[in-house]
């Protein structure tokens, strides 16, 4: 096993400290800088362009389906989890459309409505299949029948949280919760009625991810996984690279860099 190719990673958990590696094993290139990415139930990984059209790839690199839109623009977000059906968001144009597993396309689906105008920011399904927007304009978290449009939830993040500006880059619904990433602040948790519940405090996070009971991020030049109930937290020192995404399925960790996915093995 190559030196170089092996990363130690240290696991505390109370005075608990267990050595354990991150061995790379491969890599592949996509042709492209990736400007979403995100993984599903299956490990099926997902990637679009600056051009909108987004691939779907087997853990080789191999593309299983191609979308190609016939409107161009950039998805800000990808959210495939569910796997039978996969949300992308375009916060350029405020829409969003739903893709089966073959990447065959729903109509664009306007945020705006007569619940929500003047909308600016981010939004992503719920776990009942329902829509959550972020409106950066009036600091308000909504949920959204996506059937009627119909206004489920509403909270004023500015009653409950003290936060003079927003630099929000992420957001993501997983277990019953929603959460929230601030590249100044960290990850905001909210319940599934939309009531904050705690903040996780990481700077400069544009992306994170999830794999069992577990949300998976890079900051400050780490990979960082925290469970989501008992907060132990693992941290990998990783090579001085400018990661874009991490996306993570069982102990199989892809880093994307540039144009370039690296596959590691968590031992």
């Amino acid at each position: 096993m190559k030196l170089s190719h092996v990363i130690l990673l240290c696991l505390v958990s109370g005075s608990f400290l267990q050595a354990q590696s991150l061995e790379k094993t491969y890599s592949f290139d996509l042709g492209y800088r990736p400007t979403a990415a995100s993984i599903d139930r299956q490990g099926y990984l997902y990637f679009s362009n600056n051009q909108g059209a987004i691939d779907k790839l087997d853990k080789k690199g191999n593309e299983i389906y191609h979308y190609s839109p016939q409107k161009q623009g950039t998805p800000t977000l990808i959210d495939a989890w569910q796997g039978l059906r996969t949300f992308v968001y375009y916060q350029n144009f405020q829409e969003y459309i739903l893709l089966d597993r073959f990447l065959n396309a729903s109509e664009r689906y306007q945020v705006n409505s007569n619940q929500i105008s003047d909308f600016s920011g981010l939004a992503t399904l719920a776990n009942d299949n329902n829509l959550w927007i972020l409106n950066n304009q009036e600091l308000s978290l909504k949920k959204i029948d996506i059937n009627d449009r119909e206004l489920l939830i509403e909270n004023q993040l500015n009653l409950s949280l003290d936060i003079d500006s927003w630099d929000i880059k992420f957001i993501r619904s997983y277990q019953n919760y929603l959460f929230i990433g601030d590249s100044k602040e960290g990850i905001f948790v909210f319940d599934n009625l939309g009531n904050y519940s705690e903040k996780i405090t990481e700077s400069g996070i544009d992306f994170f991810t999830f794999t069992g009971d577990e949300i998976v991020f890079l900051s400050s030049g780490k990979l960082q996984m925290i469970h989501l109930y008992d907060k132990t937290k693992r941290e990998i020192s990783l090579p001085d690279l400018p990661y874009q995404f991490v996306l993570m399925e069982n102990n199989q960790i892809f880093l994307v860099h540039n144009q370039t996915v690296e596959v590691y093995n968590l031992n």
